[in-house]
């Protein structure tokens, strides 16, 4: 025959003391507090400008020598990846020139391409490397075709970022260009310009069948 039950087990807890549940209901607390903190810092952290790099701000890229001592090829009309921020730098003169079989004689863009055209965005061209249609990166031109060609739904565009095939809505959104004091690329990421629509066609008026291609 057991004795009669102590005052804990008939009446919980002793003042001081914490119940099971009530442990277990500050556990999931603390753990859905945390999850709360981490999601409202990584929303901050989106939407709040970087204006010291990646997009969201002014960001410098240097001279066009400067990107040449890096990248040769962007002197032959290859564009050149700016990681950081996502970003192809076209060489428009050196890319028409490639584009047209032509050996490109433009050592920097940003002055030598006219002197009556004083905005370095008709020369140097910024564009987003994320594909118009949903979102996937986009890589180096196809060697094949001398196009951008998404590799996730097949969307392609020419050097300038225009539209050429696939489900894309438009071309390749891009950001303003221009030149600082120093004479360095100033690519303002603040807001994206929206696309060229489909049908243009400044030079490279190539289309999907005149050439092979990387993606199908």
């Amino acid at each position: 025959m057991t004795g009669p039950a102590s005052y804990g087990e008939v009446h919980g807890p002793r003042v001081g003391e914490m119940s099971r549940r009530s442990f277990m209901r500050r556990i999931v607390g603390a753990g859905v507090g945390l999850l709360s903190l981490q999601f409202l810092a990584g929303s901050l952290a989106f939407l709040w400008p970087n204006i010291r790099g990646g997009l969201g701000g002014q960001i410098s890229i240097g001279t066009a020598a400067d990107i040449i001592t890096q990248f040769p090829e962007w002197a032959a009309g290859t564009p050149y990846i700016y990681n950081p921020a996502r970003l192809f730098i076209v060489n428009v003169p050196a890319a028409k020139a490639l584009v047209e079989g032509q050996t490109p004689d433009v050592p920097d863009p940003g002055t030598t391409f006219g002197e009556d055209v004083p905005l370095a965005d008709r020369s140097v061209l910024a564009l987003y490397r994320k594909c118009p249609h949903l979102g996937c990166q986009i890589p180096q031109l196809c060697e094949q075709s001398e196009w951008f060609e998404c590799l996730c739904h097949g969307s392609k565009y020419t050097v300038l970022g225009e539209k050429r095939d696939g489900p894309a809505p438009r071309g390749m959104d891009s950001f303003a260009v221009s030149v600082g004091e120093d004479g360095g690329y100033v690519i303002d990421t603040s807001e994206v310009i929206s696309g060229p629509p489909v049908g243009t066609a400044t030079f490279d008026t190539r289309g999907p069948g005149d050439m092979p291609h990387c993606s199908g």
